[in-house]
């Protein structure tokens, strides 16, 4: 089980899965070789970035601007982990996504926090599957 803490909104929150959520185990230290992401969102009144702080690599999956957002639109972007990336408001996104032990980012949003979400288990009936095979940690 891959968590999330985002500071900016004191929130504390799955991100997704390294096997199908019925079978996961949050006590493993093995490193996925997938994530299974079960949600999305984007800011409408402001970007936001992710920095990693433990120069470690991660990925993020990523969608252009639109209501009518399917899981087939979104793309996966790899990061070394020197270098972060701010996302413009509007852009779907999920946070930055550790593929490789505990991760820590410095993440700043916009001041109004707002966000529009998708749901993939509820709207589409799936989760959104990231292959991390091609990426090999560092």
């Amino acid at each position: 089980i891959l968590y999330g803490r985002n500071s900016a909104v004191s929130g504390h929150y799955i991100l997704g899965y390294g096997l199908e959520p019925g079978q996961a185990d949050e006590h493993h230290t093995r490193d996925p070789k997938t994530l299974l992401v079960w949600h999305a969102n984007y800011h409408p009144d402001g970007g936001q970035c992710f920095f990693p702080e433990t120069k470690k690599p991660f990925v993020v999956p990523l969608a252009l601007p639109g209501d009518d957002v399917k899981p087939e639109d979104f793309v996966c972007f790899h990061f070394s982990g020197h270098k972060g990336l701010y996302i413009h408001p509007n852009v779907w996104h999920e946070g930055a996504l550790g593929i490789s032990g505990e991760q820590r980012f410095f993440d700043k949003q916009g001041a109004v926090h707002a966000r529009i979400s998708v749901d993939f288990v509820r709207e589409f009936n799936c989760l959104l599957e990231v292959s991390l095979k091609q990426f090999s940690p560092v």
